[in-house]
C-alpha cells in the first residue's frame, strides 16, 4: 500500500487528454494495466482493499504516476498502478468536480473526497492543492489536511508542456488556455 499516491497533481491543462492508452494504443495499455493490477495481487495501491471489496465498483482502474516538473514543463509517466474506483477518482479531482451534479451526484463526489482525505490524514500526507479547493466547493470534509506548495514558473507556455513516455516525447495538442477551452467547454 502506498497511500502517496493520493498526493498526485492534476494533469496540467496543456497536457489533458493525452492518456498513455490513447497515445500508446489499446494493446499496449491492456497488457500493462494487467501487469499492474497483478503486482498488487489486485489490491489497491492506495488504500489496499481488494477489488472484490471495494466502494462502488469491485474492480480496479489503472492509474498513470506522472513525475511533473513545474520549472520546466516536462511531465514523465513513471508508474501505472493499479486503484480502486474512489481512490482514481480522488486523484482526477479535477474531472471529479467537473462532473458533479451533472455526470456524478454531488454526494458520491463528496463521498470519493471525503474517502481520499482520510486516507492522506491517517497518513499524515498533504493534499494537491487544487483537490482541497474542489473539495471546499463541493463542501466535503478534508479532516484537516492540508495543501503542499507548488512552485510554478509563470514563465511557461502552453508549448512548454512535453509528456515523456516509455523515452518518447509527446508535445501539447493545445497551443493557448483559448484552444482548451474550445475543445472542453463546448
Amino acid at each position: 500500500m502506498n497511500p502517496k499516491i493520493l498526493t498526485h497533481p492534476n494533469i496540467p491543462k496543456p497536457l489533458h487528454g493525452m492518456a498513455p492508452r490513447v497515445l500508446k494504443g489499446d494493446n499496449w495499455w491492456n497488457e500493462v494495466r494487467q501487469k499492474a493490477y497483478a503486482s498488487t495481487d489486485y489490491h489497491c495501491y492506495a488504500c489496499g482493499v481488494h477489488k472484490s471489496k471495494a466502494k462502488k465498483h469491485q474492480w480496479l482502474e489503472a492509474h498513470e504516476g506522472w513525475d511533473i516538473n513545474y520549472q520546466t514543463g516536462v511531465c514523465e509517466v513513471v508508474e501505472i498502478v493499479p486503484l480502486c474506483h474512489y481512490c482514481h477518482n480522488f486523484i482526477h479531482s479535477g474531472k471529479l468536480y467537473m462532473d458533479a451534479g451533472n455526470k456524478r451526484p454531488i454526494a458520491e463526489c463528496r463521498r470519493i473526497l471525503e474517502h481520499g482525505f482520510m486516507i492522506l490524514r491517517n497518513n499524515s500526507l498533504r493534499c494537491f492543492p487544487g483537490t482541497l479547493e474542489k473539495a471546499n466547493i463541493l463542501q466535503a470534509r478534508t479532516y484537516g489536511v492540508l495543501p503542499y506548495e507548488i512552485n510554478e514558473n509563470p514563465d511557461l507556455k502552453w508549448k512548454d508542456y512535453i509528456l515523456v513516455l516509455d523515452g518518447e516525447i509527446w508535445e501539447s495538442w493545445f497551443d493557448s488556455k483559448e484552444e482548451w477551452n474550445e475543445f472542453y467547454c463546448k
